[in-house]
Parts: C-alpha cells; structure tokens; sequence
C-alpha cells in the first residue's frame, strides 16, 4: 500500500462530519475514473477511523493503527486490489465474508475496501450481496468503480454513492504544463486519454505515452502489422485496451477531419499530416462505419471476449488501402 496517498480532502471531510454525528452508513460506493484517487481516499477513511493521534476530523499517519494501514498489516483494514481488468473471484469475497464477521482486534472500525467491483465475478456478487443485506455492527465497506452503469443495481442500491469530480480539460492540461513542462499538443492530448484524472495522466507519462501512441499508430494502425506482433499485442489485455482507446480516438479524429475541423478539437494534433491523408481515403460513411465497428471491440473487450477476428475484419478495412 502506497506511503504518500494523493486522497480527496474534501470528502475526507464529510466522513469525518458524519462519523462525527454517528450517521455513517455501512456501505458506499465511489465513483469515478481511474486514478482520480478513490482507492487513496478510502484508505485515508480507514486512516480517520481508526487513528489514535490524529487532531479531529484527520489521521496523523504516525501512529501504530496509521502506520499498519499504510503498510498492509492491519489485521481490520482489508483492500481488495486485483489491477485493471482482473475479476474479483468469490474465495476472494468469502475471505472478506469471514473476516467480517469476526470481533475486531485493534480497531475502532473494521475496513474492508474493494478496488473495481465491477469486475466481481457473478458468483461473487451473489456472496456479496448478503453482507451487504446484514451488515455486521462496527464495519465498514468501501467499493470503487469507474462508471455506475457498471455496477449491479442490486449492489448499487444498497451502498450510498461518493462521486469524484473530474478536472476539467484546461485545468488538467495547465498541470501538466506547469508541473510536468508539458509541451502544449501533449497536454492537450492527455486530457482526452486521462478522462479528467490527474492520477491517470502522471501513469500515462510514466508510460511514455505519447510515445507508444504513435508506435501504436505507425505500426498497427497505418500500416499492416506483423502477425506475430498482432498476436503480441492482443495476448496483453491492458496492452490492447490501450490499442483499442488509440484506435478509437484516431477514428475519432478521422471523421472530424473529413468534416473540415483542423482545430484543437482534434486530439492528434501532433499527426495532422497523417490524418488528413488518412481521412482522404475513405468517404465519411465510412468512417463512421470503422469508428462504430471500434465502438462494438471496445464492447467485447469490457466483456471479456475474444476481439481477434472483429480486428482482423477493421484491419482489412484499413490496411488495404
């Protein structure tokens, strides 16, 4: 678990307030997109329930409770965090299942976090729901998701929602100017592929994005890849989501393109030579039937299924000309 947690002041400071007044609810889910600090701000709730120092309404981090919480060794503060893209299997929630039940051993309050429920198994859901109906006296269950479209209405229904607001593109691109000397077309371009999180555009500069985008570009989608280095890519599910958001925004951009647009709307700045000889050679039907064909792998991928032959499809489309 992470030593220096970039949490949500503002949100930290109504868990305080409610706990405060003894109105904490047993169940909240927060909202949000990846890296905007849900998963940081529900370990600074465990933090503030539980510390023994701490000045009113904060943790002090120092203390045994702070320092077992941040190291992972707190025997009631529980964090399910599988990645990006991992399910949540059942013997994972019947371990949690069990531990709630138990008596606390050193806490005021039992934590039990879970990172992406979406990605719980069908199975697990069903075990979790029960918990979720009879909740046991002094816990408290945080679950994190980026969209509650994802989520099982009967899960949803039961845990009160956290929204975490995004940045908005300007602000989120002057950070990265001022913070990280960002050239402008970069910044600009992040705040597409960061969705407004500030957490999610420092990973994609630790990544090197811009430059894997347009290796991305250059090699699979301007021209014909190699099998192997196809069957490389779609091998990686992380690897070709990252695949699929690039395709998406340049077929995105394609169609602004042939639309006349040559602002900063478009987001590959950076290739509007390739673009606009990209746009010339299709007509904007299709285009719009690529961009809807991406839209529909985008789909299976978030299903979990196999997205190999819809991609050698497109790709016909694509590198045949």
């Amino acid at each position: 678990m992470q030593q220096e947690l970039q949490f949500d002041h503002s949100i930290l400071k109504k868990f305080a307030v409610l706990d405060k007044k003894k109105r904490l609810a047993h169940a909240y889910l927060f909202i949000g997109p990846s890296g905007i600090g849900k998963v940081e701000t529900a370990v600074a709730v465990a933090k503030l329930m539980n510390c023994q120092d701490g000045p009113e309404g904060m943790f002090c981090d120092t203390c045994s409770s702070c320092v077992k919480i941040n190291t992972g060794n707190h025997p009631d503060v529980v964090v399910i965090d599988n990645g990006e893209g991992e399910s949540i299997k059942i013997e994972q929630i019947r371990e949690l299942l069990s531990r709630n039940r138990l008596r606390a051993f050193m806490a005021d309050k039992k934590v039990f976090i879970i990172k992406n429920i979406e990605n719980v198994t069908p199975d697990g859901a069903n075990a979790f729901l029960k918990t979720l109906e009879e909740p046991a006296a002094e816990s408290l269950l945080i679950l994190t998701a980026a969209a509650p479209e994802t989520i099982l209405d009967t899960v949803k229904s039961r845990c009160h929602m956290v929204h975490f607001p995004s940045m908005s593109g300007h602000d989120l691109a002057r950070r990265m100017r001022d913070d990280h000397g960002m050239e402008e077309e970069n910044a600009h371009l992040f705040t597409y592929f960061a969705q407004g999180s500030l957490g999610a555009a420092k990973k994609l500069t630790e990544i090197r994005f811009v430059e894997k985008k347009n290796r991305l570009l250059d090699e699979f989608i301007l021209t014909r890849p190699q099998e192997a280095s196809m069957k490389s890519l779609l091998a990686k599910k992380d690897e070709t989501k990252v695949f699929l958001n690039v395709l998406l925004s340049w077929m995105r951009d394609a169609l602004l393109t042939k639309a006349g647009v040559r602002d900063n709307r478009l987001i590959h700045m950076d290739r509007i030579k390739d673009l606009n000889e990209f746009a010339k050679k299709y007509t904007f039907e299709e285009l719009k039937a690529l961009n809807e064909s991406v839209v529909k792998m985008c789909r299976l991928l978030a299903d979990n299924l196999n997205i190999k032959l819809p991609l050698l499809i497109i790709g016909e489309q694509l590198w045949r000309r």
